[in-house]
């Protein structure tokens, strides 16, 4: 995963080239989310809430925008479960996505997008049953697509979304539905 972070970065100098060509303008965007999951692994019910986080590199011409995303899902965790059963589960998924957007409405200051992504999600799930002082877990790589949706309040070179991605990972089986905010640092 640092090799995907390094990667990113290492890329963001050629967008920043890229912009002074076609009329493509790069930028940088981060957004966080909140949501709640829920999933089966090794025939374990995982269900909880669960946060995202997503940083991009991308550039944007007049109303589409191409980008680059590494996503972070923080650990979900039963909380409730685990203090009745004595059972801890946990995932943790990473992602590494390819989006496209594009504005249907749009002025100088704002804009409402929808857009799709495509990618590869990797996962590591650990459930733990302190009864038994025994863990299982399972690690993997399946493929993950997105859809989204929400307005951007733009000025010269920041821009600020708030929206809603839908997610869905084949492996484990989740959809996910996450309201979000985000800032974009437009070069």
């Amino acid at each position: 995963m640092k090799k995907i972070c390094f990667a990113i970065f290492a890329l963001s100098p050629s967008l920043a080239l890229a912009g002074t060509q076609n009329n493509w303008n790069p930028y940088l965007r981060a957004d966080a989310g909140f949501t709640y999951s829920d999933a089966t692994v090794m025939n374990y019910d995982i269900s909880g809430f669960q946060g995202m986080f997503n940083f991009a590199v991308g550039a944007q011409k007049e109303k589409v925008r191409l980008e680059l995303a590494l996503q972070e899902r923080a650990t979900v965790s039963e909380m409730f479960s685990s203090l009745l059963n004595e059972t801890v589960a946990t995932l943790d998924q990473r992602a590494l996505m390819i989006n496209g957007y594009y504005d249907v409405l749009s002025s100088k200051y704002f804009a409402w997008y929808l857009g799709a992504g495509a990618g590869v999600n990797n996962y590591e799930a650990i459930i733990s049953y302190n009864n038994t002082n025994t863990e299982a877990s399972e690690k993997g790589y399946s493929a993950m697509l997105g859809a989204y949706t929400g307005i951007s309040i733009n000025f010269d070179y920041i821009g600020f979304d708030i929206g809603v991605d839908y997610y869905y990972t084949f492996k484990p089986s989740i959809n996910s539905l996450v309201p979000k905010v985000g800032l974009r640092v437009m070069f």
